[in-house]
């Protein structure tokens, strides 16, 4: 008996710790940017972009949610079989924690990063069809890494990532050339951030970009979707 109980004992906090929340950074939750294919390709183009998305999702436990407003300028070098975008981003928001004990409420979000994208395609006639790697950093603070670093420390939560860390994603990409001004584009990334992130981008004449990213919920059957994100990008020569 006695035996047992120490097997118990031994096992206990394993099987608890096994029970915690997990908690990532915020960052995670948004969707990776899609790259930005260029309408028309010449032997080597260049451009710069603006850009601004909001992110609007469910948290990852009942009644959490999250709300994230990015911000990014992006080079963008188009060759006839491969893509290259360079960003910099930086991106504010709130958490909002349920169910944590005396962490409970409203948590802000601010954080700072960059990140290389590769894409190797090939072209049949007006669609081009291509294999994608992204790769970057991110550094998040405020009140939500607050929260995961001291609730982690207590063992009330888990959350293994510090201020700095990594994020790649692997992705399938497609292009159209609907018209001689117009390119819509549709990317599926899996990896961080997202997680899975599917997304359609619209190239007006490679002036003004708008997508949209949509992640359905199916642990819960919600029709809205566990995640959207709604993001526009201007060519930075539409200012010259």
């Amino acid at each position: 008996m006695k035996k047992l109980l120490n097997i118990i004992l031994l096992i206990s906090p394993l099987i608890l710790s096994g029970c915690l929340r997990t908690y990532y950074p915020a960052i995670y939750q948004t969707g990776a940017q899609p790259v930005i294919f260029e309408v028309e390709t010449k032997e080597r183009y260049e451009s710069k972009y603006a850009e601004a998305d909001f992110t609007a999702s469910r948290g990852d436990y009942a009644n959490e949610s999250l709300y994230i407003l990015r911000g990014s300028y992006t080079v963008v070098n188009t060759n006839e079989h491969n893509n290259v975008n360079s960003r910099l981003y930086g991106y504010s928001g709130i958490y909002r924690v349920s169910g944590v004990e005396k962490y409970d409420g409203t948590k802000t979000i601010l954080g700072l990063g960059g990140e290389f994208n590769f894409v190797l395609n090939m072209k049949i006639n007006s669609l081009k069809i291509g294999l994608g790697l992204s790769a970057g950093v991110a550094a998040e603070t405020g009140g939500y890494y607050s929260f995961r670093k001291s609730a982690n420390s207590e063992g009330v939560i888990q959350s293994e990532q510090g201020v700095l860390f990594p994020m790649i994603t692997l992705f399938p990409v497609f292009a159209f050339n609907v018209s001689e001004k117009t390119l819509a584009s549709a990317q599926f990334n899996v990896g961080t951030p997202g997680f899975i992130t599917p997304s359609v981008v619209i190239n007006n004449n490679n002036e003004y970009l708008y997508w949209i990213s949509w992640t359905p919920d199916f642990d819960n059957g919600n029709y809205i979707g566990r995640r959207i994100v709604v993001g526009f990008m201007i060519n930075t020569n539409t200012f010259k």
